[in-house]
């Protein structure tokens, strides 16, 4: 039986459930939350039924509201919310015979794309329910190829006729704007969006799900995802699979956050009986483990014959081993992101007439507020478009019914509305100091409109107005998209991995991505209140993209094929790329842990004869090397072929840097560091031919360079290439770590901390843990004092314990090997994935038992961090890395 929380030991009440919090801006990875008291527990097949379980819990008087019951012929389970969280409950349920784990219910984000910022939001006021792009009512038909098309051979796919007819895609997602003529203009029988649910309602991550029949988006992410798989009859805009059937299952609110994984499991059971062919699905959270419910859940799915797609995630500036949540998942097809050839643009406009009366579009980010229907002079407060401090200062001009034009400078930009509001201007323009975008934050509720302009618009409209011009800009009644397409080409990273896409391997080194796809910067469908197209790059944007290509080759081969095959399939097919920079392509090839198998082929997946029996090989780490793994080679064109097997290496890739230790300098982020000592690769037999419809093993044995840091756990990767007499190729990807991953170190010392700043005062002490200083810190917790404990993990973990010890007292519960007072609630953490530098965890300790218990007696105390090392026996207390407190003293005497 798996416990992923105690079930033999007392739950002290905290007086907060430890939280992730961001100490730095500029890192995209998701924290780890929890549903306060709610589990998710799994049977044994034998003994799957539900109504047997919460009949055991009213036997053993345990009070219990029901959440979620899985389907038992997929994932036999059910998720409930406990009315008392306490020890005795959760080692009761653990008896139960037909319990096979338990495990907190985790809140998922969804993967946040890139390009998708707080402004667009905000144009779900008034003014944005008339925003609309510029085709017409009945817009024409898609009249160009999109370049990810091209990139890919899906153009090619479409003019043979795939297009997706007879396949049933199901998106779990934050649902779809339906409404959109691109995506069948209604929900139900007979339109594009066929069927699906809506699991949340419209709620965010602090409210309660409302679930009803209606999957309608109001957050976008579902929207664009849909209309990448499937839009149709739009001039801007053509899907993947443009006559493929859409289901969808809402799974998030108006927010990128609180998708609990019990939803998420529901809905995947729910996508797979409703007969989709595949499913594909974006969320976050860092955790690369694939027997972590969710991560189970979906890979139950997958054995059942449903491909499922997700996002690996967008914290490529992060560091290694950050795949998402499920995408390590057995069997789950974890996609990439690639960078696209072009960069479209879908920005709002308004428009102005110069002196020589040509009229200019401007793009604009709206800020606060909304211009809807306005049409006003612009004044300039300075005509210097270089001054720094441009309305740092009260403004002398009258601003009264004009919309003021300020540059970005050294006060805050709250300071600088203010002063145009105490001018008269009901209106704001900033443009920006610097090339590129940026979205401010503007908090003034008095402000009816502000936007932020490029620092290039903003000293043209100087320009004019220092000529003396008048200048109106008229935002119109109904706000236009300026939409470009495909728009210049990317000549620093196109066809290259995406900078965001995030790192693999899975926790347990197996090979996370497997494939990628075009990713960054996508125009697709977007919500028709906020202008029915958008721009957004993420892993969000090349899943649904592979989506609709394994759609394209169901269609082709039959609905019969199995996920294990189409992943074969995707990853043979693949095209490896060059590891970018961001500003160039290396002649060396990008690691395995970045790419998977390289950029999606559509047009060779489907057309391809050479036959690879698996996605991939994995070598595991030093002291759990596989030595000899194998795959088969086999002929399925017509005729025999001779095939020469070699060996293309790809960079390895660090996780740590050289100077591990030193504060703030321990994983290698933003940017990979990389070398090219390339690992020696025997091939046995490395030719062979063979006729139509044989196979043939082949061995592998790899040997990493003796160069290689192991301290620095490097991941070395590379290519099997089977090149056929008639110039075909497939590629078989290979990764491994040159280091024992149970050896490396998992706490970061940079947040490794008690904290005392609530404690009332310090008092002697010589007892047991007698500080040097013969002082300890003392907590009258009647006054609301608590002991607090920060920490990061630097490396995935099974389980995170922070156990209570009492030092004057009884300590009945010996955890992993040490005597204690219980866990603190929460704890032990599973499934957790590594923390990038900058985020922390914290736990408040307040001394008592359970939801509704007694208060601990009044003694002196300490806690114990605890993080389990990868592959290490869980119930070994030398499988830990630890840390503790000082000691504590708690007054409970008048304890609340």
């Amino acid at each position: 039986m798996l416990f992923s929380y105690p079930t033999a030991a007392v739950v002290l009440q905290i007086a907060s459930l430890a939280s992730a919090v961001e100490l730095s801006a500029g890192l995209r990875a998701s924290e780890q939350k929890v549903v306060p008291g709610a589990y998710i527990v799994t049977f044994d097949a034998s003994l799957p039924s539900a109504d047997e379980f919460y009949r055991n819990l009213t036997a053993n008087g345990i009070l219990a509201t029901p959440r979620q019951t899985f389907d038992p012929a997929v994932f036999a389970g059910t998720s409930f919310k406990l009315h008392d969280v306490n020890s005795t409950h959760l080692d009761t349920i653990g008896s139960f015979a037909q319990v096979t784990s338990i495990s907190p219910v985790t809140l998922h984000d969804r993967v946040t794309p890139v390009g998708e910022k707080a402004h667009v939001a905000k144009l779900g006021n008034a003014g944005a329910a008339t925003l609309k792009g510029r085709a017409s009512a009945s817009p024409p038909a898609h009249s160009g190829t999109q370049t990810s098309h091209v990139m890919t051979g899906v153009d090619r796919l479409h003019a043979e006729g795939l297009d997706g007819t007879g396949m049933i895609i199901a998106m779990v997602d934050s649902g779809v704007d339906y409404t959109l003529a691109a995506l069948g203009g209604g929900f139900g029988p007979g339109f594009k969006v066929a069927r699906g649910h809506d699991f949340v309602g419209d709620y965010d991550a602090n409210g309660n799900p409302a679930p009803d029949s209606d999957p309608m988006d109001c957050a976008g992410h579902g929207t664009h995802v849909a209309g990448i798989i499937g839009a149709s009859n739009d001039p801007y805009v053509l899907g993947v699979a443009p006559n493929a059937t859409l289901y969808s299952y809402k799974v998030f609110g108006c927010e990128a956050s609180g998708g609990a994984d019990d939803i998420l499991i529901s809905a995947f059971i729910m996508a797979h009986k409703d007969g989709a062919d595949v499913i594909t699905c974006s969320i976050g959270g860092d955790s690369p483990w694939p027997e972590s419910p969710l991560s189970s859940a979906v890979a139950a799915v997958v054995a059942r014959g449903t491909p499922c797609i997700f996002a690996t995630g967008n914290s490529g500036e992060a560091g290694m081993f950050l795949t998402s949540a499920a995408a390590a998942g057995t069997g789950v097809t974890a996609v990439g992101s690639v960078d696209n050839t072009n960069t479209p643009s879908a920005d709002v406009i308004f428009r102005y007439t110069t002196g020589g009366d040509a009229t200019i579009e401007v793009p604009y980010n709206l800020e606060a507020g909304n211009f809807s229907g306005i049409n006003l002079p612009v004044v300039a407060n300075s005509l210097d478009s270089t001054v720094v401090s441009d309305a740092c200062d009260p403004i002398t001009k009258d601003l009264s019914g004009s919309i003021a034009l300020i540059r970005r400078g050294i006060c805050d930009f709250d300071v600088k509305i203010e002063n145009a509001l105490a001018a008269g201007a009901k209106y704001v323009l900033i443009y920006n100091n610097e090339p590129g975008e940026y979205d401010p934050y503007i908090s003034d509720e008095n402000v009816l409109g502000a936007a932020m302009i490029s620092g290039v618009a903003g000293q043209e409209l100087v320009k004019q107005l220092s000529a003396g011009h008048k200048i109106h800009a008229d935002f119109g009644r109904h706000p236009l998209r300026k939409i470009i397409t495909p728009g210049p080409a990317n000549t620093l990273s196109g066809n290259a991995m995406s900078y965001f896409s995030s790192y693999g391997l899975s926790a347990e080194n197996f090979v996370k991505p497997v494939i990628s796809a075009p990713g960054g910067s996508i125009l697709s469908t977007y919500l028709t209140t906020q202008g029915s197209y958008a721009v957004l790059s993420g892993t969000s944007m090349a899943t649904p993209f592979v989506a609709g290509v394994v759609a394209l080759y169901k269609q082709a081969k039959g609905k019969a094929i199995s996920p294990k095959a189409i992943n074969s399939a995707l990853a043979a097919t693949a095209r490896p790329l060059h590891f970018n920079d961001r500003t160039k392509n290396s002649t060396s090839l990008a690691s395995v842990a970045q790419q998977g198998s390289g950029l999606i082929d559509a047009y060779h997946f489907i057309h391809g004869s050479i036959v690879l029996s698996e996605p991939n090989l994995a070598f595991n780490d030093t002291a759990n090397f596989v030595s000899s793994p194998s795959f088969y080679v086999e002929n399925s064109g017509k005729k025999p072929q001779t095939y020469i097997i070699t060996h293309a290496p790809a960079v390895n890739s660090y996780a740590f840097n050289a100077s591990f230790g030193t504060p703030n300098n321990h994983v290698v982020a933003p940017d990979p560091e990389i070398d090219e000592k390339y690992s020696s690769v025997v091939i046995s037999p490395s030719t062979l031919t063979l006729a139509p419809g044989a196979k043939k093993r082949i061995s592998i044995s790899v040997t990493p360079n003796a160069s290689l840091n192991s301290t620095r756990v490097p991941v070395y990767s590379g290519f099997i290439k089977v090149t056929a007499a008639d110039g075909e190729v497939a590629s078989l990807p290979y990764a491994g770590v040159a280091a024992k991953m149970i050896d490396i170190p998992t706490l970061n010392p940079d947040y490794n901390t008690y904290d005392n700043s609530l404690a009332d005062s310090v008092i002697p002490y010589s007892g047991p843990g007698k500080t040097p200083s013969g002082f300890i810190d003392f907590y009258n917790v009647s006054n609301y004092s608590y002991a607090q404990y920060t920490w990061a993990n630097i490396m995935a973990s099974r389980s995170i314990r922070l156990d209570i010890v009492s030092l004057n007292g009884t300590n009945p519960v010996i955890a992993a090997g040490l005597a204690t007072v219980g866990s603190a609630v929460g704890f032990p953490f599973p499934w957790q994935g590594r923390q990038p530098s900058g985020y922390v965890f914290t736990t408040d300790f307040a001394g008592y038992m359970g939801d509704n218990a007694s208060p601990l007696p009044s003694g002196v105390y300490k806690m114990v961090l605890r993080i389990l090392k990868i592959f290490a026996d869980p119930a070994k207390g030398s499988s830990y890395e630890s840390s503790e407190s000082p000691p504590f003293y708690l007054d409970m005497t008048n304890a609340p």
